[in-house]
């Protein structure tokens, strides 16, 4: 069995490696999410995260900018506008992100914030 198990991981790990650089290969959009982020995920819900992970996929790699207003993400997470604007302010309040609204009526601009240990 320890010989299996020895076996599969190895499998596994070739897996991910091949999966890994298939995806750098093909330039498939990523979003790295950086060891220091687990410092904020006890003081954020469920959704927040999965929120930030959203923006992280739909924002532009050189701006951290994302477009995508609280009605097409409620969509695409099939939950209230009231929902994901409660997860907004939680990543605001954590300093993970800041909204703006550039444009009278226009849509909000969300940037995704450096985060980093503190003293760094």
């Amino acid at each position: 069995m320890d010989k299996y198990k020895r076996g599969r991981a190895t499998e596994l790990r070739q897996e991910h490696s091949r999966w890994r650089d298939e995806n750098f290969i093909e330039k498939v959009g990523f979003f790295p999410v950086f060891s220091e982020f687990k410092k904020f995920l006890p003081e954020l819900s469920g959704g927040a995260v999965s929120l930030f992970i959203y923006l992280g996929l739909h924002s532009n790699n050189h701006t951290g900018e994302c477009y995508h207003d609280i009605n097409r993400i409620s969509e695409f997470f099939g939950k209230s506008p009231r929902t994901i604007s409660t997860w907004f302010k939680e990543l605001e309040e954590v300093g993970l992100i800041e909204r703006l609204q550039l444009k009278m009526n226009g849509v909000s601009h969300t940037f995704i914030k450096p985060y980093r240990q503190s003293g760094k």
